[in-house]
């Protein structure tokens, strides 16, 4: 007779006690920082701690002396830079043999920053432009034109990190350009991990589909699609380079903006500064826990900052500018918003009567023109 042994006994496993109680933990706690509530908690905190920890009425008041030549040249770099980002974005899409208009791309580009700015959310205008542009071109395509953007302008913001290290003295020494060498040497292995991944995936995949295995799953239909949209990069070599030069202007027009309006507080502050600093406060807003790195972004831009021995007043008024700087616009996204549901309202009225009255027909051609011909034709289908 088989005697079991005796820590099966009763029911009683072998398995050490609390043997699941750290699994169990972590899904709890990934649960509990991934909720909404958890997020906008932490949000609120932390912009507590940085109005506390510095003294934002002094911050404010210093945009109260700008001046006005370097405030306006600021504005103008910023969106220079906005209009690089749309091209790192559109080279790829078109580079893909997409061929839809700079105005489209433009227009939906500019209403994600206004979805960014209502619902601030890092990926907030990736998925707006994702969802409506990939119903023109196809969402694969869309989606990856997305992701080497991304890529892109990591790439670029990773050689400015490194073109400041080595280009100015830093508190960090060395540490920085190695920190930033690394940095960019993986971006460049990402490229190409990108570049490769449509065929090691199909390998992965293989050719015999059976039953209903995760191979012949929707899912992994979907992404070898968006695979081999980034694949298609691999024969635009201009479309790819063309992205890769436009991130990496569009950064440095953005350092340059920063270093504008520091001097439009009164205080020069080097690019090369905002090279090292910014990377280092832009990747707290990829901690799921805060609505978009609210609040910790702001703490971190200011801590850094006063390393370099610029006065807290002046970093903080610099951390508010960092989220305030796209808001123009932002705002000239909502115009192009309303813009086309003016237009779509036109379109309706002409069905019905035949003809446009009053001052909807007399803005009618303005708002044609605002709009793009590829958003006027979604909007009469819908």
């Amino acid at each position: 007779m088989n005697i079991p042994p005796i820590s099966q006994v009763g029911g009683v496993s072998s398995q050490p006690v609390g043997s699941n109680s750290l699994p169990r933990a972590l899904t709890l706690g990934r649960s509990v920082l991934g909720h909404p509530a958890t997020r906008v908690t932490v949000t609120v905190i932390a912009f507590a701690v940085f109005v506390h920890s510095v003294n934002l009425s002094t911050a404010i008041s210093e945009f109260g002396h700008l001046e006005g030549q370097w405030a306006l040249l600021s504005i103008a770099l910023a969106g220079l830079s906005v209009l690089a980002s749309i091209v790192e974005w559109g080279a790829l899409l078109r580079g893909a043999g997409k061929r839809v208009g700079w105005h489209y791309l433009g227009s939906w580009y500019m209403k994600g920053l206004f979805i960014n700015q209502i619902f601030p959310a890092g990926v907030g205008s990736d998925a707006v432009r994702g969802a409506q542009v990939g119903r023109v071109v196809g969402h694969g395509p869309v989606i990856a034109s997305l992701v080497g953007s991304r890529m892109a302008g990591t790439l670029g913001m990773a050689v400015w990190g490194l073109g400041g290290a080595v280009a100015i003295s830093t508190v960090f020494h060395t540490q920085d350009v190695v920190g930033f060498a690394i940095f960019s040497g993986l971006m460049l292995c990402a490229w190409g991990l990108a570049l490769g991944a449509e065929h090691l995936f199909a390998r992965i995949r293989g050719r015999e589909r059976v039953g209903r295995s995760w191979r012949s799953h929707r899912l992994t239909d979907h992404f070898a699609t968006f695979l081999r949209s980034l694949g298609k990069y691999r024969g635009a070599p201009a479309a790819l380079t063309l992205s890769i030069l436009a991130g990496g202007i569009g950064w440095g027009l953005n350092l340059l903006s920063m270093e504008a309006f520091s001097r439009a507080l009164g205080y020069n502050i080097s690019w090369g500064v905002f090279a090292l600093a910014l990377p280092v406060a832009l990747l707290v807003t990829f901690i799921p826990i805060s609505a978009n790195g609210i609040g910790i972004r702001e703490g971190v831009l200011v801590f850094l900052l006063v390393q370099f021995h610029v006065p807290l007043a002046v970093a903080a008024a610099m951390a508010l500018f960092v989220d305030f700087q796209l808001l123009p616009f932002a705002a000239f996204g909502g115009v192009l918003h309303m813009a086309e549901t003016t237009v779509k309202h036109a379109y309706r009225r002409m069905f019905q009567v035949g003809r446009l009255e009053g001052a909807l027909g007399l803005a009618h051609a303005a708002l044609h023109w605002l709009v793009a011909p590829e958003a006027v034709r979604e909007l009469t289908r819908s």
